[in-house]
């Protein structure tokens, strides 16, 4: 069974939130820009998924409801797949269920090319070797790689450690578990955001990595 917290940080100009050390998950491919090789598919769906819950967050509470009845205590029960304990169980839950009730519908996000790279580039640095965080084997967080892009860099960034789902990546961003400032959820609904860029690949400790890169 995995300790929780498979998703890592959110981080934006109103600062830093940390969550617990991921599960496990691994590698990258040889173009930064192409470094989510097979799970191109899967930076798309996340994408989709988040912006499922922007526009129609109403909506997203079934989603929520449904997450929560796989909860047996703080255990979350995959079936045919490992189960994940979580710090929070389902208070936490409850909690984003309350929120996205009152959360107003916002507009989707635009995909954008540039945002997507530099978050390639992440996967591309953190898969092969197992790295963790925000900051890549240059010492440089995503403001740096979205200006190697040629993009502005101002924004935030999400990433999320060992799920293989776009639902599972969305969900453990939004509810956010033993994060005390929800900065991940901040993030997905942070006022100005009106771009976004994803890329998701293996990792070499932690399975799968997904990284979102936000822009105003």
């Amino acid at each position: 069974m995995l300790r929780a917290a498979i998703v890592l940080f959110a981080l934006g100009l109103s600062g830093f939130a940390s969550a617990p050390a991921p599960a496990r998950t691994t590698d990258s491919m040889a173009d930064p820009a192409m470094a989510a090789g097979p799970r191109d598919g899967l930076a798309r769906e996340v994408l989709e998924e988040i912006n499922f819950l922007r526009t129609d967050p109403r909506g997203y509470v079934q989603v929520l409801r449904d997450y929560r009845t796989q909860f047996r205590e703080d255990i979350v029960i995959r079936p045919g797949r490992i189960s994940i304990q979580t710090y929070e169980g389902v208070a936490a839950v409850d909690e984003a269920i309350r929120y996205m009730q009152r959360q107003p519908a916002m507009a989707a996000l635009r995909p954008d090319a540039v945002l997507a790279r530099a978050a390639a580039d992440h996967v591309a640095d953190q898969g092969a070797s197992g790295g963790f965080g925000h900051y890549g084997a240059d010492g440089r967080d995503f403001t740096v790689r979205i200006a190697r892009r040629g993009g502005q860099p101002y924004g935030g960034e999400n990433i999320s450690y060992g799920y293989e789902t776009a639902r599972e990546v969305v969900l453990q961003l939004l509810v956010d578990d033993n994060v005390r400032d929800r900065g991940h959820r901040v993030n997905l609904f942070r006022e100005g955001f009106v771009r976004a860029g994803a890329a998701c690949g293996r990792h070499a400790r932690y399975d799968y990595m997904c990284v979102i890169d936000f822009g105003y």
